[in-house]
C-alpha cells in the first residue's frame, strides 16, 4: 500500500484490502487498522520507510501502547510479515486482523509452524517447542521457579503428544490442522 505514510487511505485502497480480506474485514475494521499503523509509524524508531515497519518499531510500538512483551511481539512480527521481507507492510498489517479473528485450522496452523519451528524444517519437535515455553517463563520471571518449569514441560509434552498421532516424534502442520479440527481448544493451548 503505497499511501500508508499519508494521513488518510483512498477508497481504492479500502476497496482492495476489503477485496483481498474476501470481505471478513469491513471499512471500519481496515481504517482502525491505518490508525493504528500511523500510531505505530510516529513511535519510529529511525529505521525502515514509510511504507513498512521494522522488528524494531513493531516491537517498540506492541510493548508501549498494548503491553505486549518483547518475545511475544516478536513472534507476532514473524507471524504478520507473511512474504519475509523482514518488514511488516500495511496490507500485511491489515491483513493480520483476520488472524486475530478465529483463523481457520489452517491458518492456526501456519502460525504454530511460524512460531515453533525455529530450524526451518517443516516440522516442530518438542525441544522446540519447550524452548518457547521456557522463554516465556523467562519473560515473566518465573523460570527459577522449578516447579513452574516443571509444570511447563508436562504440559507441553501431553500436548505434544497429543497431536503427533503417527509418534514419530514431530509435529507437521497437517497434524496441527487434524487436531485443531478435533479439538478446536487446543488454539488456546498452543
Amino acid at each position: 500500500m503505497g499511501n500508508s505514510s499519508q494521513s488518510k487511505l483512498s477508497e481504492a485502497e479500502v476497496k482492495q484490502l476489503k477485496q483481498k480480506s474476501e470481505g471478513k474485514l469491513s471499512e471500519e475494521d481496515i481504517k482502525q487498522a491505518f490508525e493504528q499503523w500511523r500510531k505505530a509509524k510516529k513511535i519510529k524508531s529511525g529505521k525502515g520507510t514509510d511504507k513498512s515497519l521494522t522488528l524494531e518499531e513493531f516491537v517498540e510500538y506492541l510493548t508501549k501502547t498494548k503491553n505486549v512483551e518483547r518475545l511475544d511481539a516478536e513472534n507476532a512480527f514473524k507471524i504478520f510479515d507473511t512474504d519475509g521481507s523482514g518488514t511488516i507492510e500495511f496490507d500485511e498489517f491489515v491483513m493480520s486482523l483476520l488472524l486475530k479473528n478465529s483463523p481457520t485450522p489452517e491458518q492456526f496452523a501456519g502460525i504454530c509452524m511460524t512460531i515453533y519451528d525455529e530450524d526451518g524444517d517443516g516440522f516442530i519437535t518438542v525441544t522446540e517447542m519447550k524452548k518457547m515455553g521456557h522463554a516465556k517463563l523467562k519473560a515473566s520471571g518465573e523460570f527459577n521457579n522449578k516447579k513452574k518449569v516443571e509444570e511447563m514441560d508436562q504440559t507441553i509434552e501431553h500436548l505434544f503428544a497429543s497431536i503427533d498421532k503417527n509418534k514419530d516424534g514431530r509435529i507437521t502442520r497437517d497434524e496441527i490442522v487434524q487436531a485443531i479440527k478435533l479439538r478446536p481448544e487446543l488454539q488456546t493451548l498452543l
